[in-house]
């Protein structure tokens, strides 16, 4: 899919909206959270390389451990997760 839109969309920017980890969120942790974001991010990376396009990553409400209990205001050392998905890009 992401070649698809490299290949034949060509689009000038890339919005990724986040939600990488499963939703089964009886077994998630915050290392299986940190885990989904980094091979998503590595795809992606690894796809665009080279291309001269902006993307954009946010973090969903599956991008942080307990999921939905984010707090943005404490900035991004305040979720393990959030922090780790920052050092990323």
């Amino acid at each position: 899919m992401l070649n698809h839109i490299k290949e034949a969309e060509k689009p000038d920017l890339l919005v990724w909206t986040g939600d990488n980890s499963p939703h089964d969120v009886w077994a998630t942790t915050t290392e299986s959270i940190i885990n989904s974001t980094r091979v998503c991010t590595d795809e992606i990376k690894s796809i665009f390389e080279g291309v001269d396009m902006p993307i954009y990553p946010s973090a969903g409400n599956h991008d942080t451990w307990p999921i939905e209990n984010e707090d943005f205001n404490k900035g991004p050392d305040a979720d393990p997760s959030v922090h780790e998905m920052t050092h990323m890009w």
